[in-house]
């Protein structure tokens, strides 16, 4: 078994896609090596005692980077350094490659689409060019990897593993959520993720829940999420006063719900009861959708998806099996999809197609990409 050492900013407590999935990636790489982790205050409670667990303020990001490259030189004169530094995202690029340079051993960074892009001029300056020097970049779908590799990383150090959802045994039935929230005989749109400008929640209900809800009176519109506080985009207005005016401009306040926040519990029941989950993404510059990991978790309790063709949702969305990739802007067409998805869609497909996205598949991939890199020494 070698020994690992995991940096990243994202990671319980924190709450998010990406926290879910750099746990799993923590846990999965824990199956076949000794893996340390430098992470966010309170990560220790979600991960191994037995590890070595160093804990630092992810706020403000300068300090959270230095204090990460501090603690790990003193952690590795102290227990011996690692084979391995895996970096979470490429925030954490700078501070990964240069501790590998510096006690000569391997790294790894996995890549999430935004972490390239970033619009910020900085960010592009400082940070990029350190995913360049990686022995290894893990990108989440085909458009992530297109990315780095116009971003100058070369095409044979970068691997494309996608993310894993849980899968569970016994999942919550449509039935069941939709007693437990109420719904009785509505039909549900649902909409989950933080409330930026490239999820196109304000545009969807202006373009084609308006008519969608015009010909289809028992029709809801569920959106779970709120604004970043903090984030590597910076956007300039409010999204949710971009809702709330196209709600009350149309006269949808019976029809929209807007849910803020919500726990693990209520996202199942959620995903669990949604008719369709709507993905109305737009091409937004300096901003981009990695993969589109609530796709796959709406598949796992048979939800479909009908998304734009945006970004990497491409390697989340199949049509047929899973939902409906329609061209972007053409909101008439998602409109006729979602309506095609609630009429026809068989929910155990889309079950079926979540079970290739298993936690398992990819730990199982994430740890041969691994053991091939400290192979290559």
């Amino acid at each position: 078994m070698a020994k690992v050492t995991l940096i990243t900013r994202n990671f319980p407590p924190l709450t998010g896609g990406m926290e879910r999935l750099l746990q799993q990636v923590y846990w999965g790489l824990k199956d076949h090596h000794n893996c340390d982790l430098v992470g966010p205050n309170g990560c220790r409670d979600y991960a191994d005692h037995d590890d070595v667990i160093s804990e630092t303020s992810v706020s403000p990001t300068p300090l959270f980077l230095l204090f990460s490259f501090v603690k790990s030189i003193y952690r590795f004169s102290i227990t011996g350094k690692p084979d391995l530094v895996v970096g979470g995202s490429g925030l954490v690029g700078p501070v990964v490659v240069l501790l590998a340079r510096i006690f000569r051993v391997k790294s790894v960074l996995l890549v999430h689409g935004l972490d390239i892009v970033v619009a910020s001029r900085i960010y592009q300056f400082l940070f990029v060019p350190f995913l360049r020097r990686a022995d290894l970049v893990i990108c989440n779908s085909n458009n992530t990897r297109e990315l780095a590799i116009r971003s100058g990383v070369r095409a044979d150090r970068i691997e494309i593993i996608r993310p894993g959802v849980a899968i569970p045994t016994s999942p919550l039935s449509q039935v069941q959520a939709s007693e437990l929230l109420g719904l009785h005989d509505k039909t549900m749109l649902l909409s989950v993720g933080r409330l930026i400008p490239r999820k196109g929640i304000a545009e969807f209900i202006t373009n084609s829940f308006v008519e969608l809800a015009s010909k289809n009176p028992n029709l809801e519109l569920w959106i779970a999420g709120s604004e970043p506080q903090s984030a590597l985009n910076k956007h300039h207005g409010s999204v949710l006063e971009s809702i709330n005016e196209a709600v009350r401009l149309h006269g949808l306040e019976s029809r929209i719900r807007l849910l803020g926040r919500v726990d693990d519990a209520k996202l199942e029941q959620l995903y669990a009861a949604a008719d369709v989950f709507i993905f109305p993404l737009i091409d937004t510059p300096g901003d981009v959708e990695g993969f589109g990991m609530v796709a796959i978790e709406a598949a796992v309790y048979g939800t479909p998806t009908v998304a734009f063709d945006c970004g990497g949702v491409s390697d989340a969305v199949e049509n047929g099996k899973n939902g409906y990739l329609v061209e972007p802007g053409d909101y008439p067409e998602f409109a006729n999809c979602v309506m095609r998805a609630i009429v026809t869609h068989r929910r155990e497909q889309a079950m079926e197609y979540a079970k290739t996205f298993s936690r398992a598949n990819y730990s199982r991939q994430l740890n041969n990409a691994i053991d091939h890199v400290l192979r290559s020494r």
